[in-house]
């Protein structure tokens, strides 16, 4: 390993550290703050309920711009910026006294996360790895599921101890004193080059389509069907999985356990899939990954018997954060690195509308059906669509643009 991979490999340590307290801390413990600003506040569910669709609204809405600026700005900067307001959002919504002031909070915290996670991540690591890329992909954004499986028992644990005000601070802490300064010391958007050049340049140089190109692609609508297929289908199931299992008479600690399992299963079962994109190729990867996902929604309907859920465990755990890290790997293989960013950033809005619209529907189902299983049948249909748009995503004739790694500079 020379000095250049082994760089690479700190900074995908350190964007899964950042991913592991701003994601898993900031965006993966809103139930847990939903149930206990019910409590707090005597709310209804409705109003509750648009605290976190605010906040996922205002990451997908940041995706595109901040998309836009990575392709332009280092990306310890856009990624700096964005910690900073997370840690702004989280320290304002501790101090909330309402619903107004609370809203605002998670609306700052949204738009921090979008700049600072997922996004940005993804165009750090596929710029920094060619023939590994999958596998680092898997590697750095399997800090969202650890994260989320460690901080909601930590955050539930504080919020029962001192309150939910302190549970919001708590998350701020690690994001102002770790992840901030990580950030700013080791990512940096592409390896360094002999001759000086911005951003911008680099990015100009760098193979793969404009976004007017990539706009008449069929590959690029492809995956924006695949990433809204992914925030209906798992949206829709795991956003009700806690509610689905006390209606089968398991108990709430019981279902906490299986949403902390699956997490943290996911994560590891995300860095095996992208090891595997690099083996067969990410669209041959993510479309298996969708159908894996189509027949766990499937399995679920069984989970009266303990068997069932364990094998919907194994099934969610192997695939059902699999496009996380698939979906910019498919993305560099067919549209190149050039404008990652922007295209990126578009299709992130696609998921965001997908894991907004997803739990409603699957919600209005349930009430019209008298129960989850045609909403889960149908979740299932969904992910399939997305496993067809997934295997139709080739790379334009042109050229296949993603498979031609930028020179790496030598570094010795």
């Amino acid at each position: 390993m020379n000095k250049q991979d082994r760089q690479a490999w700190i900074i995908a340590v350190a964007l899964f550290v950042s991913l592991f307290f701003l994601w898993g801390g900031g965006y993966n413990t809103a139930p847990i703050f939903l149930a206990a600003l019910l409590k707090a506040f005597g709310w209804s569910h409705a109003r509750v309920a648009w605290i976190t669709a605010g906040l996922s609204l205002a990451i997908g809405v940041t995706g595109p711009i901040a998309g836009w600026l990575l392709d332009r700005l280092e990306a310890k900067i856009v990624m700096g910026a964005g910690a900073a307001l997370a840690v702004l959002g989280l320290v304002c919504a501790s101090r909330a006294t309402g619903f107004n002031t609370l809203m605002l909070s998670v609306v700052v915290l949204g738009i921090g996360l979008g700049a600072s996670t997922w996004l940005a991540a993804s165009l750090v690591i596929a710029n920094w790895f060619g023939e590994k890329r999958g596998t680092a992909l898997g590697v750095a954004t399997a800090g969202m599921e650890f994260g989320g499986m460690v901080m909601t028992f930590t955050v539930g644990n504080v919020i029962a101890a001192y309150g939910w005000r302190m549970g919001y601070f708590v998350v701020a802490v690690p994001a102002l004193l770790l992840v901030l300064p990580l950030l700013l010391v080791f990512v940096r958007t592409r390896p360094p080059t002999q001759a000086p050049q911005t951003v911008a340049e680099r990015a100009n140089a760098l193979p793969g389509y404009e976004v007017g190109e990539a706009l008449r692609t069929r590959a690029f609508w492809m995956l924006v069907v695949a990433q809204l297929s992914y925030g209906l289908a798992v949206g829709g199931t795991f956003h009700h999985l806690v509610a689905y299992l006390e209606g089968l008479g398991y108990a709430v600690r019981a279902a906490t356990i299986v949403v902390s399992i699956v997490l943290g299963l996911a994560a590891v079962g995300k860095a095996a899939m992208g090891a595997l994109g690099d083996r067969i190729g990410g669209k041959n990867a993510l479309g298996l990954g969708f159908l894996i996902i189509a027949i766990s929604v499937i399995v679920l309907l069984g989970a009266r018997q303990t068997g069932m859920v364990v094998l919907w465990l194994a099934l969610a755990g192997i695939a059902g954060a699999s496009p996380v890290a698939l979906v910019p790997l498919v993305l560099t293989e067919t549209l190149g690195l050039k404008r990652f960013g922007t295209l990126f950033g578009w299709m992130n809005l696609a998921i965001t509308l997908g894991l907004f619209a997803g739990p409603l529907m699957v919600g209005l189902i349930a009430d019209m059906s008298g129960g989850y299983t045609t909403a889960f049948e149908l979740c299932s249909v969904i992910a399939l669509v997305g496993g067809a748009a997934s295997f139709l995503c080739a790379a334009p004739r042109r050229a296949t643009v993603g498979l031609v790694a930028e020179p790496r500079p030598s570094t010795a």
